[in-house]
């Protein structure tokens, strides 16, 4: 399990907010339980056979051979050199010998000899996901580098850049072996992290996980999910989320406040100047400042236009009317995003910066105006960045 830094909330309100049709309301950033499930499994190399080994094994297999000393008869080889290369098959699991020298071969050995190959097992461990609630395994996307499981449904937080307080969530479901059991006899299974040249799959260890997960309640009380798989929706946990009844339950469970009287409150704690809140169609609440309030080092910051403040399950779009203002914002965010891991060419980097532009309402920005704005701002290490990308 790994421990990056945890997916940020803002990044689930800024795509759910441009879902269409949908009226987002509330977040809530919950520790989803999971099982790691440690298996133990055979993977079989392919190699080719010794000489000996593979007229031995076609003998027992098509000659109508079955003992020690026929073998021998039958060849004309010295009684010990059999031995040795039945011990070594024996010990490999392609056969058996008993102690009266009967001789047979075991399903591998079989195989082995209708491929032309000497398969030889060796140990493989896996690890796989499991979803507490339903017991369905997590598909194979939630196996890359980046995604953060936590051991415990506390989250530190140093994994944290954002005001999300995590709610640890409980399944009362014990874990069993016939989930592996279930697992392994599935004919997709390659698709949840199970490949199909695994054999005799056995569970050894059960260990809790917990995913950071955001479920982003709507005005028709469905809820959106979003883990750091991708950058939407998870459509497996909204999957998971529509047959549990208990994570409705437990949503439910927090009160309900009215948005106005939330921001309102918010707004007088701050030294913004001026502000206005507004509700948008889609049920997003807004306050519009003046560019006055973003640049200086005592004000917001400029990348914080268009961003969402988070309190009490409720989230705020901070915002200016000034559309200059904001494309200045989307010019030193999409610097921003240069830096990231997961873009490594330019086609990479308009694809997240197309998004912001279109929060944001203003057009999306060229490489060429991305790359001015760097050596005029003295963004020298984000220049640097810029110009690696393919």
């Amino acid at each position: 399990m790994t421990t990056r830094a945890i997916y940020p909330a803002r990044r689930a309100v800024e795509h759910a907010v441009t879902v269409p049709g949908v009226r987002p309301v509330r977040l809530f950033a919950v520790s989803w339980p999971l099982w790691e499930v440690e298996i133990t499994a055979n993977v079989y190399d392919e190699q080719a056979y010794e000489v000996i080994d593979r007229f031995l094994a076609r003998a027992l297999a098509e000659g109508g051979i079955g003992t020690r000393d026929e073998l021998v008869a039958f060849f004309g080889l010295e009684p010990s050199l059999v031995d040795r290369c039945l011990a070594f098959l024996t010990v490999i699991g392609h056969l058996t010998v008993s102690r009266h020298g009967e001789v047979r071969l075991t399903e591998l050995g079989l195989r082995s000899v209708r491929a032309g190959v000497r398969y030889t097992p060796k140990e493989s461990r896996q690890k796989v996901l499991i979803e507490r609630f339903t017991g369905r395994p997590l598909p194979r996307h939630y196996y890359r580098g980046s995604l953060t499981v936590l051991p415990s449904p506390n989250v530190p937080q140093e994994l944290l850049d954002d005001r999300a307080r995590f709610l640890p969530v409980f399944a009362p479901t014990a874990f069993h072996s016939r989930v592996v059991d279930d697992l392994a006899a599935r004919p997709d299974r390659a698709d949840y992290n199970l490949p199909a040249q695994l054999r005799e799959i056995r569970g050894v260890a059960a260990r809790d996980a917990y995913l950071p997960t955001y479920l982003i309640e709507t005005s028709d009380r469905s809820l959106l999910a979003y883990t750091d798989t991708g950058s939407g929706r998870d459509d497996f946990m909204e999957a998971v989320c529509r047959d549990v009844p208990a994570i409705r339950a437990r949503i439910d469970t927090v009160d309900r406040v009215n948005p106005r009287e939330l921001w309102t409150e918010w707004l007088a704690d701050r030294k913004f100047g001026p502000g206005w809140l507004q509700e948008l169609p889609n049920a997003v609440w807004r306050v519009i400042l003046a560019p006055s309030a973003f640049g200086g080092s005592s004000k917001l910051p400029l990348s914080q236009v268009g961003s969402f403040q988070l309190r009490n399950h409720h989230f705020l779009q901070l915002w200016c009317d000034d559309a200059g203002l904001r494309r200045r914002a989307v010019l030193e965010r999409a610097l921003g995003m240069a830096r990231l891991y997961g873009v490594r060419t330019r086609a990479d980097l308009a694809d997240r910066a197309a998004g912001l532009a279109a929060q944001l309402e203003v057009a999306l920005p060229t490489f060429a105006e991305l790359r001015a704005h760097a050596v005029a701002e003295r963004m020298y290490d984000h220049l640097g960045h810029l110009d690696v990308l393919e």
